[in-house]
């Protein structure tokens, strides 16, 4: 009866883990939304400038240039989460039933190991902007550590839902493919 116990306390505690990262991820996705939205409005908004009242404003482009880097940090983890992101799967009607298992489970593997290199590499990135307190070369004069300190925290969210993703997987195979196809659609 202690096994069962400590078997639901760690089950228990990956629920919550994978509940916080569904969580953090709808939050994401809705400020990338409304980002984009914004990202929209000032584009609408240089247009008119540009074109109906002849006064281009300047600082549209940077702004839009510098949302998007939120935009594609934000929109990393929730896209993952829900399958949206490129598979290759035209050769699963060649893989036979007995290893399709084994074959997801190592394409999650490489997913987890894409997300950790990549987590790497943007904060190794990030930190030498702030070692350099590096500024942007832009109409807009800002300091690049405000602007890509997103770039940190959202590959450290992909490579948690993909984490969270792989350990889905091993403890639930068919069901796993079954929710991401469910939260695709």
């Amino acid at each position: 009866m202690d096994g069962r116990r400590e078997s639901r306390e760690r089950r228990d505690w990956f629920d919550r883990l994978e509940a916080f990262t569904r969580l953090i991820n709808r939050v994401f996705a809705a400020m990338a939304c409304l980002l984009v939205l914004v990202i929209m409005a000032a584009i609408v908004v240089q247009v008119v400038y540009r074109f109906v009242l002849d006064d281009p404003v300047a600082w549209v482009l940077d702004i839009t240039i510098f949302l998007l880097v939120f935009v594609f940090f934000l929109a990393l983890a929730p896209t993952l989460q829900s399958g949206g992101h490129i598979e290759v799967d035209m050769f699963d009607s060649l893989i036979p039933d007995s290893l399709r298992k084994p074959v997801r489970f190592i394409g999650k593997l490489l997913t987890v190991t894409f997300a950790a290199i990549f987590f790497w590499y943007v904060a190794a990135f990030y930190q030498d902007i702030v070692e350099v307190d590096e500024i942007s070369f832009t109409m807009l004069i800002v300091q690049l550590k405000y602007v890509y300190w997103i770039g940190p925290v959202g590959a450290f969210q992909f490579l948690l839902t993909a984490i969270v993703l792989l350990v889905r997987f091993w403890r639930e195979p068919l069901a796993a493919d079954d929710e991401v196809a469910t939260d695709a659609h």
